[in-house]
């Protein structure tokens, strides 16, 4: 049973690290070029500048039984960025990470941070 026991944390903790991703994430762009997820604070953009592609982590029904969390706060906002470049989005907004402390349901032993936000796409200027 502990053989078991130890497999599927092993598969867990893979899991865990495929979504995670990386910080800066390149996608391809209107003109074929590489752009960037970048992290918009409060107030940086009001909403007539951006349309939002999707809310990362809630607009599911399956975050009704399970939300991701991440050992940092800056690996929750890497993965939210992958996520948001696989929607086509260039922008994140209203990021939010929470730490979950120490919680004796988790999978794993150590911290978990829990982070969503909205995925954007910002609207150029044309002009």
């Amino acid at each position: 049973m502990k053989l078991r026991s130890t497999r599927f944390s092993a598969l867990v903790a893979v899991v865990v690290c495929a979504l995670s991703g990386c910080a800066s994430v390149p996608q391809s762009g209107a003109e074929g070029g590489a752009t960037e997820v970048k992290v918009y604070g409060s107030g940086k953009l009001a909403a007539s500048q951006y349309e939002v592609v999707g809310r990362l982590w809630v607009d599911s029904w399956r975050s009704a039984f399970w939300l991701p969390t991440y050992p940092s706060e800056a690996e929750g906002i890497a993965s939210l960025q992958t996520e948001a470049g696989r929607l086509g989005a260039d922008g994140l907004i209203n990021v939010v990470c929470l730490d979950q402390g120490h919680s004796k349901w988790s999978w794993s032993p150590g911290p978990a941070v829990l982070c969503y936000g909205d995925a954007i796409r910002v609207r150029r200027n044309e002009g």
